[in-house]
């Protein structure tokens, strides 16, 4: 059987209450006044139907037309690209808030149809960016008519 001294139990004992003492004290301070973004960011991104086709709005202030690529597949939708942080003439002073996303983004959506990639147009401007997706326009039943097969006697 193994046994203990008292006194390891009461330094462990102590080491809990410390424990606990420092996790009130960081549950109980501000947030810091600086958040920074992770290194990939998502646009926002609406995504609405009209009768012949998908239409994707994506929210991409500062970004120029140069600097995104549009991927359109059967029923995926990627847009990625970088905005880039325009330098000041005077120099940056000490930030206070960080929240404009800068950086690589991509963003990933799938349609909730089929569409005609081939079809498909964008336009950007106000920092929106608007691909109007064509719905493809085959139709997706096909009515099969079954004839009676003639037996053969052998």
């Amino acid at each position: 059987m193994i046994q203990f001294r008292r006194e390891w139990i009461t330094n462990i004992e102590m080491m809990q209450q410390e424990v606990n003492r420092l996790l009130d004290y960081f549950s109980g301070s501000k947030p810091p006044t600086i958040r920074f973004s992770s290194r990939v960011w998502e646009p926002a991104i609406d995504l609405y139907e009209t009768d012949d086709a998908l239409i994707v709005t994506v929210e991409l202030a500062g970004v120029r037309e140069s600097e995104m690529e549009i991927q359109v597949e059967r029923n995926t939708f990627t847009i990625r690209g970088e905005r880039r942080k325009p330098l000041p003439a005077g120099g940056r002073g000490a930030y206070f808030q960080m929240e404009i996303a800068s950086g690589p983004f991509e963003r990933t959506i799938t349609l909730p149809m089929a569409i005609d990639a081939a079809g498909a147009r964008a336009s950007y401007g106000d920092g929106l960016v608007e691909v109007i997706l064509p719905k493809v326009k085959e139709k997706r039943t096909v009515r099969v008519e079954v004839k009676a097969s003639q037996k053969t006697t052998d």
